[in-house]
């Protein structure tokens, strides 16, 4: 049996560490922290759950092959969170008024069914500068800007166009079906994935500073870009400087526990456009999306990214006071807080700017025997972008080792 050496046992870690192990390998899984999930995970208190991170994993053919592979139940969502809000004025499910939607009908819907490649973004084109060329002004900063936001936590002006728009065009895109989680939210993924891997007989190993240059057989490193930049160092120079380059941010999720429920506006969440002096991203309704999150009403506040670093250093009480007060501007309501769960991460993200688009470009043209990269700066920050790459990259590492 080959013997492969996994460091990083969040997400992508746990996922190759998965499908390496079905592929008959013997997997050694090294994770420096003292638990399993990496960002990924939940906290459960008198007052119902909250997701440390990630509130759900997208709908896909493979997401739905995971979750029966380790025995897990799906939780599908509610009819409610098929509604989604963007702030403009107020919470609105569509942003656009009917001039701005027929501007956009005109412009946009016969280059989507004529001229499709037309609107490829250009290399080095910001996704801001794309959506003001190819949609408009109105819907890049009402449409475009907060659902990229939502995903990258970052403004679209420091995002790359290539990276984000361009996959969409694949041929072999997965469809999303929608999103799911486990009965007891994200960390039943992680638990489920844990027992799955020590049945499967994979060697985990927590707190664990595993120096690669020791290491026997083929290494790969699911860590954040800046963590295998250093693991590198001695083995893989050239590489661990270019890894070095990546730009990070971070990122602040907030649950807040209410003493009485906002019903007003139902649905997935709202999302806020910057330049409108707020300093939150978007906000999830976990009660109006998954059944059970409703023990007691419960909004969770997402914040941070590259340029709002400065909130890292606030107070629980000054994030707390902050969102009480972008509340009041969001939904028009000062209901009293029970309890908050606050979860602070940082550097924790990769920007997926321009940087990040010349680094993957040359990461291409580097191969370092025995060595593979595996992580959220590689295909997508999302967790069906990274099922996807654990996926693909343990059939590649079996066709070189197995």
């Amino acid at each position: 049996m080959k013997k492969i050496t996994v460091i990083g046992a969040g997400f992508a870690g746990l996922t190759i560490a998965l499908k390496l192990a079905q592929k008959g390998f013997k997997v050694h899984l090294h994770e420096k922290s003292e638990r399993l999930g990496g960002l990924l995970g939940t906290e459960y208190s008198e007052y119902g759950m909250a997701e440390k991170a990630a509130n759900s994993l997208i709908l896909t053919d493979r997401s739905e092959k995971l979750f029966k592979e380790i025995g897990l139940d799906l939780t599908y969502p509610l009819e409610s969170s098929k509604k989604r809000f963007i702030f403009r004025g107020f919470p609105k499910a569509m942003p656009l008024n009917p001039f701005e939607i027929l501007k956009v009908a005109f412009t946009v819907i016969p280059r989507v069914l004529f001229a499709k490649a037309s609107l490829k973004p250009k290399s080095g084109e910001t996704l801001q500068d794309w959506g003001l060329r190819r949609l408009g002004k109105a819907p890049t900063r009402f449409l475009l800007g907060p659902a990229m936001q939502g995903i990258y936590a970052n403004e679209a002006k420091d995002l790359s166009a290539s990276l984000i728009i361009t996959p969409l065009f694949k041929k072999d895109r997965e469809k999303f079906r929608g999103t799911i989680s486990g009965p007891n939210g994200m960390q039943d993924i992680v638990d489920y994935l844990h027992a799955t891997l020590q049945q499967l007989d994979v060697e985990i190993y927590l707190n664990s500073d595993l120096d690669i240059t020791t290491v026997e057989g083929p290494v790969v490193i699911a860590t954040s870009a800046s963590a295998a930049a250093n693991i590198l160092a001695t083995r893989a120079p050239q590489l661990s400087t270019l890894l070095k380059r990546v730009n990070m941010s971070s990122l602040i999720s907030t649950t807040v526990f209410f003493d009485k429920a906002q019903t007003k506006y139902k649905g997935f969440g709202c999302l806020i456009p910057r330049d409108l002096k707020l300093r939150t991203f978007g906000v999830l309704m976990p009660p109006y999306i998954f059944a059970g999150r409703d023990k007691t009403y419960n909004e969770t506040w997402i914040m941070g990214g590259k340029n709002n670093q400065d909130l890292l250093n606030y107070s629980d009480k000054d994030l707390k006071d902050l969102i009480t007060k972008e509340r009041k501007s969001l939904f028009k309501r000062q209901d009293t807080i029970l309890d908050a769960k606050i979860f602070r991460w940082d550097l924790a993200l990769p920007i997926y700017d321009l940087e990040l688009e010349s680094i993957q470009n040359q990461l291409a043209e580097i191969k370092v025997p025995g060595i593979f990269l595996h992580g959220n700066y590689l295909s997508g920050i999302g967790l069906s972008k990274i099922l996807e790459r654990s996926e693909r990259l343990s059939e590649e590492i079996a066709s070189q080792h197995g």
